[in-house]
Order: structure tokens, then C-alpha cells, then sequence
């Protein structure tokens, strides 16, 4: 009588037993689930996948630019802008120091706003610098010089 005593309350616990396993395995696998749809639905845009692809390409680099893109009339143009000696023209730009560096960096910033205000105002054509200049003094600071240079 004992082992149906045994029986009968293994038999009533395994019922509660197994609705509590199946609610654990439920709540585990929804959250299990759950979290994994979090990690598979996240794509990647494409624009940011194409932006992560460039970061990382070697030839966006200011080295590259500056060592083979460049040729080496321009880079002499950038390193006289940037007050580089002329023998440091023939050198890797990783070999540049930090000062020098920051020295090309300043001295492209500062001839894209040169390019810049040509651009805007479209005087960049070649006619444009072709023509007779006018009969009336445009030039301010060299009026302003020669006023001061009257008196």
C-alpha cells in the first residue's frame, strides 16, 4: 500500500511537474527566441556597410593620396602651401612628422577654400582669366595702400 501511496503521489506531482517543465521550456525558448530574432532581424543598411567597406580600404587613406594618387607637380603645390622644404617632397607622407602633417592638412583646407570662392563665383573658366583687366580699380587692399602712400 505504501509503493501505491508512492505511485499515486509521483503520478500527481507529474502532472504539475510536467505543466511547470513545459511553462520553463516555454518562457526559456520565447526568450531564447526573442533575443535571437533581435540579433538576426538587425541588418546592416547597405549605405553603412558600404561606409564600413571604405573606412577600411587602404587606398582611403591621406597616405595613399598623397604618395600615388597625387602626382608630383601637386604635391609640390601642397607641401609649398603647407611651408614643407622642398626635399621632403620626395618622402611617404607616413614619413612626415605630426607638425608636418598637420601642416598638409591645413594647407589642403585652406586651398579648398581658395577653390572655393573661385567656384563660387564662377570665375573659374578659362576666358574668365583671358580677359583685359578692367579700367576701374577692383583690387581693395591695394587702393588702400596706395591712399596711405599719398600722404
Amino acid at each position: 500500500m505504501a509503493k501505491r501511496k508512492q505511485l499515486g503521489a509521483m503520478t500527481m506531482e507529474s502532472p504539475v511537474q510536467t505543466i511547470l517543465e513545459k511553462r520553463i521550456t516555454e518562457t526559456e525558448s520565447k526568450t531564447n527566441t526573442t533575443q535571437l530574432k533581435a540579433v538576426e532581424v538587425q541588418k546592416v543598411p547597405k549605405g553603412l556597410a558600404e561606409i564600413r567597406a571604405r573606412r577600411g580600404n587602404a587606398k582611403r587613406t591621406p597616405a595613399y593620396v598623397f604618395d600615388v594618387v597625387l602626382t608630383e607637380k601637386q604635391r609640390a603645390i601642397v607641401c609649398f602651401s603647407a611651408g614643407l622644404k622642398p626635399d621632403r617632397l620626395n618622402t611617404g607622407f607616413y614619413k612626415f612628422n605630426v607638425q608636418e602633417r598637420k601642416a598638409v592638412h591645413r594647407a589642403l583646407i585652406q586651398l579648398q577654400e581658395l577653390l572655393t570662392a573661385f567656384t563660387n563665383a564662377n570665375v573659374l573658366m578659362p576666358e574668365k582669366f583671358e580677359r583685359q583687366p578692367p579700367k576701374f580699380d577692383v583690387v581693395p587692399h591695394l587702393v588702400a595702400a596706395q591712399n596711405t602712400n599719398t600722404h
